[in-house]
Order: C-alpha cells, then sequence, then structure tokens
C-alpha cells in the first residue's frame, strides 16, 4: 500500500500549532484537524443553506419593490400606480375603495417583512449562520485529542486581549477554512463545550442496588 500523502497545513495554521508544540508530528495531527474543519465547514454551508439564502435575498428584493409600488399606489390619482390599483379592485371586489383599504395592511406587513429579510441576509453574510454547526465542534473535539495525546494541557481560558494558545490555534484553523466570523468566543465556547461533552461521557453509569 502507498504511504497517505501528509496534509500541509496553512502558514497560519502551522505557526499556531508551533507556538503550542514545536513539533512536526503535533504539526500533522493539527493538519488533519484543519482538513476536517475545512470540509465540516463547506457541508456547514452547503447546498440547502446557499438556497436559504438566496430565497431570502430575492423575498427581500421582491418585497422592497412591491412596497415602494405600493407606497406609490396609495398617492393621489394620477399616477400608473394608482390606476392600477384601482383596477386590481375592480377586478378583486367590484370597488376601487376596498383594494386601497386592503393595500394598506398588506403595506404594513410587507414594511415590516422587508426589513426582517434584510437583516437576515446581513446576519448570514456576516456570520455564514452562528446556529450549531459540526465543524467548530468537531475541530474543538479534535484538538482535545491532540493535546491529549502529546501530554498536553488545553486550556480555554484567558482574556479577551489574550486568549489562550487552544483557542488561538482554533480560530486559525477556522480562519484557515474560510469561517471569517467565527471569533475568539466561538472558539472557547466550543472548546469548552468539548471539555463538558467528555466529562459526561467518562461519568459511570449509576449501579443499581441488588434486590434485598
Amino acid at each position: 500500500m502507498s504511504t497517505p500523502r501528509k496534509k500541509k497545513p496553512s502558514k497560519s495554521v502551522e505557526k499556531a500549532a508551533r507556538s503550542v508544540k514545536d513539533s512536526d508530528d503535533f504539526v500533522l495531527h493539527i493538519a488533519n484537524v484543519a482538513d476536517r474543519y475545512r470540509r465540516e465547514h463547506a457541508l456547514d454551508l452547503g447546498p440547502r443553506a446557499r438556497a436559504v439564502r438566496q430565497s431570502l435575498r430575492a423575498f427581500h428584493k421582491h418585497a422592497a419593490a412591491l412596497t415602494a409600488w405600493l407606497r406609490q399606489a396609495q398617492k393621489q390619482a394620477g399616477d400608473a400606480e394608482v390606476d392600477a390599483l384601482n383596477k386590481i379592485g375592480m377586478a378583486l371586489y367590484g370597488s376601487p375603495v376596498l383594494a386601497h383599504a386592503q393595500s394598506s395592511n398588506v403595506l404594513a406587513w410587507l414594511s415590516q417583512a422587508e426589513k426582517a429579510a434584510r437583516r437576515c441576509v446581513t446576519d448570514a453574510r456576516a456570520s455564514g449562520a452562528k446556529q450549531e454547526r459540526s465543524a467548530p465542534r468537531l475541530a474543538a473535539e479534535g484538538l482535545r485529542a491532540t493535546f491529549e495525546h502529546h501530554k498536553l494541557k488545553l486550556s480555554a481560558s484567558g482574556s479577551k486581549q489574550k486568549p489562550s494558545p487552544a483557542v488561538l490555534l482554533l480560530c486559525a484553523i477556522a480562519s484557515s477554512a474560510g469561517d471569517s466570523g467565527f471569533t475568539t468566543e466561538d472558539a472557547k465556547k466550543a472548546l469548552l463545550e468539548s471539555g463538558r461533552r467528555e466529562s459526561s461521557a467518562a461519568q459511570p453509569l449509576p449501579m443499581s442496588r441488588p434486590a434485598r
């Protein structure tokens, strides 16, 4: 069998890894964690996530256009939009008055929905949806296992100005995978949660009492 090709980490990941332990073996293990993060991050932002973002952008675009149209149609007679709404009212209700009354409610809802959709689009673009994702969780677990294998103490503590080496390493891994919205707080949270999961898994099951 051929020897598996060694994965080469990015310069930033290698620098962060060597600041923890200057060892080729350690760097190789970190490269594997980084590669897993990259693959999982691609899945986290897969076809469905892209489709949702595209749908939000489409809704925002059309809601903004229809909001502008309805505002114009609410003005005094003379504009084409006013005459068009009158015709719609006649076709629907037999009276343009009812169409104008109904359009006021629609306009109020659309205005709120358009603003909400804009916020959703902005949030998705800024963070890529920071809900529970596989990439940070699996990378944090991989880092914890790697530190343990190399007999290193993993700590998620540290200040905002000076995060721990493990936090900086996870941030470097996320950045190399294109996860630009990942912060030191996200890294700290992922590492702490991986520790809690490990502790929970290590706890022995309660023994049942023998029957008397």
